[in-house]
């Protein structure tokens, strides 16, 4: 019966432990999309390493804002070069640092993943549906 207790103050000191410690990112749950649908324009902050909200449900032809509200320089690019956006997308850093904004319309249907190469967590998706 001790060696039990003992295993289990191991196991919750080491639960503790790994809760408490790593990086000084902070990592929220996944929250749903915000489905957006029937807006011409739509806005995504950068902000706490974070794109707020990290997946957006638009329409074709709705034009997507990314602003930096963080005090460090982010990028928005394609998660994989594959990705066929429909046309140039993108802002590197030197465009998109605290305070500025960069947008894209988009002309086709589709899921399109983004992410900010500079923080490795920081991530989103733009769900595109076609006009009904």
């Amino acid at each position: 019966m001790k060696r039990t207790g003992v295993i289990v103050v191991l196991v919750a000191c080491a639960l503790a432990g790994a809760a408490s410690c790593g990086s000084t990112h902070k990592i929220t749950p996944a929250l749903p999309p915000a489905d957006l649908r029937g807006r011409a324009r739509v806005e995504i902050d950068a902000a706490q390493n974070q794109f707020m909200p990290a997946t957006v449900i638009v329409d074709v032809g709705t034009k997507v804002t990314w602003i930096n509200k963080d005090s460090v320089a982010h990028n928005v690019e394609k998660s994989a070069d594959a990705l066929d956006f429909g046309a140039k997308f993108g802002a590197d850093a030197s465009v998109f640092g605290p305070g500025r904004s960069y947008s894209f319309t988009f002309a086709k249907a589709g899921t399109y993943f983004y992410t900010c190469t500079i923080h490795t967590l920081m991530s989103g998706k733009v769900e595109v549906a076609a006009k009904a």
